[in-house]
């Protein structure tokens, strides 16, 4: 068995006492990663929080306008193949 072989079995070997260790360690590297991308958000953010929000409100209503739109256009296309299905079992 060579080094590599060696450590790399080490490397991939689980604790099977301990199965829940590794939701630990991915728990841990996703809050990391949250903190590390707050932090730079923070820092690179150009403008002020109050304008920040303001463009963060403004972004939620146009999304939710959005889907409001495209909800009343599936009900209106849901309800136009209704009538037509209905127009072709009269027939």
């Amino acid at each position: 068995m060579n080094e590599h072989q060696r450590y790399e079995d080490e490397f991939y070997q689980t604790d099977e006492n301990n199965p829940g260790a590794n939701a630990g360690k991915a728990i841990t590297f996703v809050l990391i990663g949250i903190g590390v991308g707050v932090a730079a958000a923070l820092l690179f953010t150009p403008t002020s929080g109050r304008d920040l929000r303001q463009a963060i409100g403004n972004g939620c209503r146009r999304a939710v306008d959005g889907i409001s739109e495209q909800t009343r256009n599936l009900r209106r296309r849901g309800s136009n193949l209704l009538g037509f299905n209905r127009r072709r079992e009269i027939s």
